[in-house]
C-alpha cells in the first residue's frame, strides 16, 4: 500500500475514533439522523465524508446540502443507479457497503464485502454492483435485488478503482499496488486479462460511448494511461502532479482529472491526448463527477471540507460548498417523478334532470394506489364537470350537473379523467364512458 494512502487512512482512523469518543458513539454508528421526508425529484451529488462516517447530499439546483446520512466507518466510494433511486457507499473500516434509498435519504441495507472496500460501480441495468476490496485484493459482486454477495474475484494487488463498460459486459479494476488494470467478464465473474499501466493507478473510467477506450489516473508517476480495449494497448499522457479522480464527458471527447498535489482539475482532449486547460480547486481534490448534462463538475476537497463546483463550459470555479469532514468520494444521480396510471370507469347520464353521476377513476404509481390526489373530470369537449380526491385505494368519484350548453351528444361521448401531476408524480389521464339511464 502506498505510504501516502497509509498516512491518510491512519489520520482518518484517529479522526473517527476521536469523534466517536467525543460523541459517545461506537465506531461505525450513524453520526446523523436521516430525514424521513420524501426527497423531491432532481439531480443530487452524493459526497462521502470519510472523517464523519456520513454522506452529504447536495441539491445541484441550489448547491445546498439537503441531507446528511450516517453510514459505516470511513466511507470512501459511491455509485448511483441509473434511475437515481439507490446509492451504494463503501465503508472502508467496516468492510461493508451501505445501500441508501435516495428517495428518502435513508440506509435500507448493509452488505458485508471484502477487507477495505474502496470504489464501487453499478452495471447499467442496475442488477449488480462491483466493489474493489483494497487489502483483500478482491472484487465483491453484489446482487442488488437481494443485497447479497454472489461472487468474490481475485484481482491484482490493492484494487482501488472500478468502472463498468457501457454495455455492462466488462468491469475494469485499477490495482494500485501492482500498476495494472484487471478486466473482468461480468457474465461469469472471471478476470480475462490484466493490463500494465502507470504507478499507483487509482481512478478509472470508461470514456467512449462504445467502450473502446479506458482511462486510468496513475497517482504514483503523474501520468494518465489510455487503454484501447480492442487490443489492450496503452498510451501515456504526462499530467504531472498526483492524478487521482477521473471523469469524462458523455461524448467522450473531453476527460477531466483531479491533481491532488497541484489542487487543480486538468482538462484533457481525448482526440489529441493533450492537456488543454485547468481550473483551481480546493485543498487536495479527490474524485470528480459530472452532472448529467455535462455542464458542471463536482469535486470533494479532502483537506478543507468543501466541494468545488466547476462550470465546464467556462472552466471557472463557483462558490465552494461546505460539507462534512474529509470529503473524498462523489457520485451524481437524478431522481425523476414517479410514473402514474389513471384508469377511468363507467358513470351514468340522466336526462331529467340532466346530470352525470358516478364519474370515477383509480390512480396508481407502479401498481401502488395513490391517496389524497385530486382528479379532474371533464366532458370530451373540455367542459369541466367535477373533481374529487382519491381515497386510500386511489379511487375518486363524483357527480356533476353539466352546464346547460353542454349537448347530449357530447355527454354521450363519455368523460375524461385527468391527474395534473405533482412534484413527485407524473401526470396521467384516462377516458371513461357514460351510460344513459
Amino acid at each position: 500500500m502506498p505510504v501516502r494512502k497509509r498516512a491518510l487512512r491512519s489520520a482518518l482512523r484517529v479522526l473517527v475514533v476521536a469523534g466517536c469518543a467525543a460523541g459517545g458513539l461506537a465506531a461505525g454508528q450513524a453520526a446523523h439522523a436521516a430525514p424521513a421526508a420524501k426527497t423531491p425529484p432532481g439531480t443530487y451529488a452524493y459526497v462521502t465524508d470519510s472523517g464523519g462516517n456520513a454522506v452529504s447530499v447536495i441539491n445541484t439546483a441550489t448547491n445546498s446540502v439537503t441531507a446528511t446520512i450516517g453510514v459505516g466507518s470511513v466511507p470512501l466510494g459511491l455509485a448511483v443507479t441509473g434511475d437515481g433511486k439507490r446509492v451504494y457507499v463503501t465503508n472502508s473500516l467496516s468492510n461493508t457497503v451501505s445501500v441508501i434509498d435516495a428517495t428518502t435519504d435513508t440506509v435500507t441495507a448493509t452488505v458485508t464485502v471484502g477487507q477495505d472496500p474502496q470504489a464501487v460501480a453499478v452495471t447499467p441495468d442496475g442488477t449488480q454492483a462491483f466493489v474493489a476490496n483494497n487489502v483483500a485484493d478482491t472484487v465483491s459482486v453484489i446482487n442488488t435485488a437481494t443485497n447479497s454477495v454472489t461472487a468474490t474475484i481475485n484481482v491484482g494487488v490493492h484494487p482501488e478503482g472500478v468502472a463498468i463498460s457501457p454495455d455492462g459486459t466488462r468491469a475494469y479494476v485499477t490495482n494500485d499496488g501492482s500498476g495494472s488494470v484487471s478486466v473482468i467478464d461480468t457474465s461469469n465473474d472471471t478476470v480475462v486479462t490484466t493490463i500494465n499501466v502507470g504507478a499507483i493507478p487509482v481512478g478509472v473510467v470508461v470514456v467512449s460511448p462504445d467502450g473502446s477506450h479506458v482511462w486510468a489516473a496513475d497517482a504514483g508517476d503523474g501520468t494518465v494511461s489510455v487503454i484501447s480495449t480492442s487490443d489492450d494497448s496503452v498510451k501515456t499522457i504526462s499530467a504531472g502532479g498526483s492524478p487521482y479522480g477521473i471523469a469524462a464527458s458523455s461524448s467522450g471527447n473531453t476527460v477531466y482529472v483531479t491533481d491532488r498535489a497541484g489542487n487543480e482539475l486538468r482538462v484533457i482532449s481525448a482526440a489529441s491526448l493533450t492537456i488543454t486547460g485547468g481550473v483551481a480547486t480546493g485543498n487536495t481534490p479527490q474524485q470528480v463527477a459530472l452532472t448529467p448534462d455535462g455542464s458542471h463538475a463536482y469535486i470533494p476537497n479532502l483537506n478543507d471540507g468543501t466541494v468545488s463546483v466547476i462550470n465546464l463550459s467556462t472552466e471557472t470555479a463557483g462558490t465552494p460548498i461546505t460539507v462534512g469532514s474529509s470529503p473524498l468520494g462523489v457520485a451524481i444521480g437524478t431522481i425523476l417523478p414517479d410514473p402514474t396510471t389513471l384508469t377511468a370507469g363507467s358513470g351514468h347520464l340522466s336526462l331529467l334532470p340532466l346530470g352525470a353521476s358516478g364519474l370515477n377513476a383509480t390512480l396508481t404509481s407502479n401498481g401502488t394506489p395513490l391517496a389524497g390526489q385530486t382528479i379532474s373530470f371533464t366532458a370530451t369537449d373540455g367542459t369541466p364537470l367535477c373533481h374529487a380526491v382519491t381515497n386510500a385505494s386511489g379511487y375518486a368519484v363524483c357527480n356533476a350537473v353539466p352546464p346547460i350548453l353542454t349537448t347530449l351528444s357530447v355527454l354521450l361521448g363519455g368523460y375524461n379523467a385527468t391527474f395534473a401531476g405533482t412534484v413527485y408524480y407524473k401526470p396521467s389521464s384516462a377516458h371513461g364512458s357514460l351510460q344513459l339511464l
